[in-house]
């Protein structure tokens, strides 16, 4: 074998190989199918009485007022309507914002309620490979969609759309309930509150 035959064939093995590392690098970062799912919402879609949270997963207190919601939305189920929205407070809460992720990625897939009960049942665990963990165990949820999802961060605009929302009406901390669009003062007052309004 001459030297130019040696040449060529070491050139073409080359372009073999630069061929097969792209291929491999463009099959591992699949896209994700945006779904655009509804917002969550639990109770009556009709409701006069609509409550809304801006909330936070890491957020020790905020874990504290989903018992709270909890016993709301069951005394009130068919008269209300919550609406969930992400406030991560990320200075104090480094693993908020993938959270916040996590539940929307769900929310594709119809789960939101379940990850949101995961996401507060396991606070301190919240790290991204924790996330797929319990997308992982949960019934009904395609964990392959679900971790192209949270790695694409393809649910970031619904979040950032959240923040500007909270920065637009000055909230800056966690959790913050509006009723009927009018903000609560103290959120243990909340039964009362509604109850007036009903």
């Amino acid at each position: 074998m001459n030297k130019k035959t040696k040449i060529i064939i070491g050139l073409v093995g080359g372009v073999i190989i630069v061929i097969m590392v792209i291929w491999g690098l463009s099959a591992g970062s699949e896209a994700y199918n945006n779904v655009n799912a509804p917002r969550p919402f639990k109770g009556n879609q009709e409701a006069k009485v609509i409550l809304t949270e801006f909330s936070d997963f890491q957020c020790p207190a905020c874990k504290n007022a989903k018992l709270l919601v909890d016993g709301l939305m069951e005394k009130y189920a068919d008269q209300i309507k919550l609406e969930y929205k992400y406030l991560p407070l990320v200075v104090l809460h480094p693993n908020a914002y993938n959270a916040a992720l996590a539940a929307e990625c769900a929310n594709d897939q119809g789960k939101f309620w379940e990850m949101y009960d995961l996401l507060f049942a396991n606070q301190n665990n919240l790290t991204k490979s924790d996330l797929k963990l319990y997308a992982s165990q949960m019934d009904g949820l395609n964990a392959d969609s679900f971790n192209i999802c949270l790695d694409t961060k393809a649910k970031k605009n619904v979040i950032d759309a959240d923040l500007n929302e909270a920065a637009a009406k000055g909230i800056n901390a966690t959790p913050t309930f509006f009723l009927n669009g009018r903000e609560v003062e103290d959120y243990g007052e909340l039964d009362n509150l509604i109850q007036n309004l009903l």
